[in-house]
């Protein structure tokens, strides 16, 4: 992915289970929130290094994913922490 990680597999992965599942975004959960913790893992590393991150065409902007994974957490589907 040549260096910064764009998460670009995962919102792929997404469109592939959404197809396989007649658009049942609610079947496609594992994927929603493996790309969204792939979106904070990146916008995490920008931050650490100093970087400007504007997003990725993959990730929303950073203050919906992280109400998405407080959501994920509320929810109690908070699978995807400590990634």
């Amino acid at each position: 992915m040549g260096g910064v990680q764009d998460c670009q597999e995962q919102a792929c992965a997404i469109q592939t289970c959404l197809t396989r599942n007649n658009y049942n975004e609610s079947k496609c959960q594992s994927a929603v929130r493996d790309l969204y913790s792939c979106c904070v893992e990146m916008y995490r590393s920008a931050e650490k290094e100093g970087r400007e991150m504007g997003g990725s065409t993959a990730c929303p902007i950073r203050s919906v994913v992280e109400r998405r994974m407080k959501r994920f957490d509320e929810e109690g589907d908070g699978e995807g922490k400590g990634r």
